[in-house]
């Protein structure tokens, strides 16, 4: 037992010395394939995008990254999977930085949303249901809550965004992560930190296209928004790359669950603007991410320590 530990943790510290472009391609076939079945499915059945339903649907659909991961690395490659997908360490200080820092980037998307153009703030919340964020039934309730509360709503976005961050949002965060930065950038990543964390933000974009074709995420501005949704994904790919590299893929999911989970806050009090500018996705939230993302490189400087983003 103590050699195989041993083992998984040589495995760790040694990333394969070429890509393993079968294994990216097993991995990509499979979870698209899977992903988009059950999507075709849903819609079949009548779901939609603009139904409660898509979000439990959403919700679980973001676990299937891993369980191919997972599959494919223990029964197809028979692989050490904490090592495989960087699994460990369970915790270090990078699992706290991952929790911190998506409340930083809300709030720093709210305060450049609210420079654009035409869009000011609204505590009321009704922003977020004119963009199917919230239902007219969810708003509701937040407004009874924060009434016996004697709160502003807008202040109950913080314990929604602190219960859903280590919850469901954790769980579909981790869903993904696992796959995309636990195995397909761990594949890729004899390329190097930039070019590894692009060419996984490429493939990543790939398995967003059909949904961005079928009108998810950017309903006004559907063309467009094809290349805010690259933008978008390839510098977030770049952040959660970081991360993994300094911490782990739990704190990944982390990152990339919390970073859900508080978006509420960054785009429920704004009302005016259009998806290309304020909310997931859009222009500010694009700046901002590039904001933390700059700030997460810095840290090598700062910290006296080498430099992931210089080749091998």
């Amino acid at each position: 037992m103590v050699a195989k530990e041993r083992s998984e943790e040589q495995a760790l510290r040694s990333p394969p010395a070429r890509v393993r472009w079968r294994r990216v391609a097993v991995f990509y076939l499979a979870v698209y394939a899977t992903s988009y079945g059950a999507l075709g499915s849903f819609l079949a059945s009548g779901g939609s995008f603009r139904d409660a339903s898509w979000v439990f649907f959403a919700q679980v659909s973001a676990l299937t990254p891993a369980i191919v991961a997972l599959i494919i690395t223990k029964w197809l490659w028979r692989e050490p999977v904490a090592a495989m997908l960087k699994l460990r360490p369970w915790w270090n200080r990078w699992l706290l930085v991952a929790w911190l820092v998506p409340w930083a980037l809300s709030l720093v998307a709210l305060g450049l949303g609210l420079l654009v153009p035409g869009v000011h703030w609204d505590g009321t919340l009704e922003p977020a249901v004119a963009a199917k964020i919230l239902s007219p039934g969810q708003l509701e309730m937040l407004h009874e809550i924060a009434a016996k509360a004697s709160v502003p709503a807008v202040v109950l976005l913080v314990p929604l965004g602190l219960l859903s961050s280590v919850s469901m949002s954790f769980l579909a965060g981790c869903g993904e992560e696992i796959g995309w930065r636990g195995f397909v950038y761990g594949q890729l990543r004899p390329l190097g930190f930039w070019r590894g964390a692009l060419a996984t933000g490429v493939l990543w974009l790939g398995w967003h296209l059909p949904l961005l074709a079928l009108g998810y995420g950017y309903p006004q501005h559907p063309g467009l928004g094809v290349l805010l949704m690259t933008a978008h994904l390839l510098v977030s790919s770049v952040g959660y790359a970081y991360v993994r590299e300094r911490g782990s893929t739990v704190a990944v999911g982390l990152f990339h669950g919390t970073t859900e989970a508080v978006a509420l806050i960054a785009v429920a009090p704004l009302a005016g603007g259009t998806d290309l500018t304020v909310g997931i996705g859009s222009v500010t939230w694009i700046a901002a991410d590039i904001v933390i993302v700059l700030g997460l490189l810095a840290h090598d400087r700062f910290a006296g320590i080498r430099n992931l983003t210089r080749p091998r």
